[in-house]
């Protein structure tokens, strides 16, 4: 058995595509009932949110998590962050030839 777990973009397709089908379904079907598309449109908006609610709570799911993990594990970079690096990779002050805790001297 794979255990395998689908990727974030997988399941991105897989959600977005079954949520379009419940709403193109139920378009096509009133609106060849009644003629009218902008009735046909809020009816089937309704009833493909209602269903994907009911039916498309696991691809939610799978889709939901891999989006809490992706932002979990996104770096943050703020000021104190990228200054900390300057410092600890020897950025800049460490390549021109100062001590980091010299006074830099503007060049004319």
């Amino acid at each position: 058995m794979n255990d395998r777990r689908p990727t974030l973009a997988l399941a991105f397709v897989a959600y977005s595509a079954l949520r379009l089908l419940l709403f193109v379904v139920p378009l096509l079907v009133v609106w060849g009932l009644s003629g009218n598309l902008a009735v046909a449109a809020v009816i089937a908006a309704v009833i493909g949110l209602a269903l994907s609610m009911i039916l498309l709570d696991r691809q939610r799911g799978v889709f939901a998590k891999g989006l809490g993990e992706r932002a979990a594990t996104r770096r943050r970079v703020t000021d104190e962050t990228a200054e900390d690096e300057v410092v600890e990779d020897g950025g800049p002050a460490a390549s021109g030839g100062q001590k980091a805790s010299a006074p830099a001297s503007p060049k004319p």
